[in-house]
């Protein structure tokens, strides 16, 4: 009996206190905005990055113009003042960077080393560059034979590639003219013309 008490007890309690709770009021005003904190710190610099496109950090194309070999079909090119208008630190990516050499023949460009191929035949040659102070020079030489050695070159166009350009292309290749180009964003306008200007120093060809 006293237990039936108990849990009637119980049963009636909840019901009193169920009865008891009121409807939920409405939400009141927004408050004032609080004054802002203090600013953070500020964050330390971010390393400049590297141009790899648009022709920066001396990326150029070299214009030569017409060339003639001698007769046993070499020829040097060069200038004793390339580097005049190049800063100390373009000239440094450049010696630690490429060249690579375009003979056009036929409307065509062909990178050095390797055949160019005329009317008659083709000749394999092949090139080094000697950077001297603020010049550079190309010599060029036939590396296989050929029916007739002394040639004319319609023109000779060398690419200039920095190291910068290098490291951020590294999937280009470099003995297509025209994707060389397009990876270092040069146009006709980033064009050097290049005199060929008496060289100061006779230089050995192999």
């Amino acid at each position: 009996m006293f237990k039936k008490l108990l849990l009637f007890a119980c049963v009636a309690l909840m019901i009193a206190l169920v009865s008891c709770e009121g409807k939920q009021g409405e939400v009141g005003p927004k408050g004032d905005t609080g004054a802002p904190g203090p600013a953070g710190p500020v964050g330390p610099a971010g390393k400049d990055g590297e141009d790899g496109t648009g022709g920066g950090g001396g990326a150029l194309i070299a214009f030569m113009g017409e060339l003639e070999t001698d007769t046993s079909g070499n020829a040097i090119v060069g200038d004793t003042a390339f580097f005049k208008d190049f800063t100390a630190d373009e000239i440094a990516s450049v010696e630690k960077g490429a060249f690579q050499v375009f003979i056009k023949d036929d409307g065509g460009y062909f990178p050095l080393p390797g055949y160019v191929l005329f009317e008659d035949e083709a000749i394999s040659y092949g090139y080094y560059y000697v950077v001297d102070g603020l010049g550079l020079y190309f010599p060029i030489f036939r590396t296989s034979a050929a029916k007739v050695k002394k040639r004319t070159f319609e023109e000779i166009r060398v690419l200039v590639i920095p190291a910068a350009n290098l490291r951020l292309n590294s999937n280009v290749n470099w003995q297509n003219y025209e994707e060389a180009v397009a990876a270092l964003g040069l146009t006709e306008s980033n064009v050097k013309i290049v005199r060929n200007s008496k060289l100061r120093k006779t230089f050995k060809l192999q």
